[in-house]
């Protein structure tokens, strides 16, 4: 019988693989009409599986963003998580488990559920006011780029504007 983490995994990875073609605007300004493919990059699915990630050129004379890409949903910017890993791993915790019990249920290491649960600490706070404890966790419509935008504005201003 699978494990709820590993069924948790598999799960987000065929959502990923599902959600590539997503209507494509800057991050930023929301431009949707100019806009250049300008390469790609690969990043790994939640199953250790590569795939490729497509950036764009944002035209917008306007617009301080130069490049941006459009990540499926689960995929959060900068972190190598996803929502749903790091809001399970934080139920977990709260629930009492050490983090060396959670780092060997998910098959990870110490310091790596250490800064997870540090994450997601703050993603919580953050939802709970931005959100209302409503987690887009597992929504798979446009709402994800937006979520990804006003994500990326709360946790890591200086990379965006």
């Amino acid at each position: 019988m699978a494990r709820p983490w590993d069924s948790l995994i598999t799960v987000l990875s065929e959502i990923t693989r599902e959600n590539l073609g997503l209507i494509v605007c800057c991050s930023h300004c929301g431009n949707r009409h100019t806009y250049v493919k300008w390469g790609s990059y690969s990043r790994y699915l939640f199953n250790d599986e590569l795939m490729n990630i497509q950036r764009y050129r944002c035209d917008n004379d306007l617009c301080p963003c130069v490049t941006f890409s459009i990540l499926p949903h689960a995929f959060l910017p900068i972190i190598r998580s996803s929502l749903c890993m790091l809001m399970q791993v934080l139920k977990m915790y709260e629930q009492g488990r050490t983090i060396a019990d959670i780092a060997r249920y998910t098959g990870s290491n110490w310091p790596r559920m250490q800064r997870w649960i540090s994450k997601a600490l703050s993603i919580q706070k953050w939802l709970s006011q931005e959100y209302a404890n409503a987690s887009p966790c597992l929504l798979k419509d446009r709402r994800w780029t937006s979520f990804n935008r006003h994500f990326s504005w709360a946790f890591y201003p200086k990379r965006v504007r």
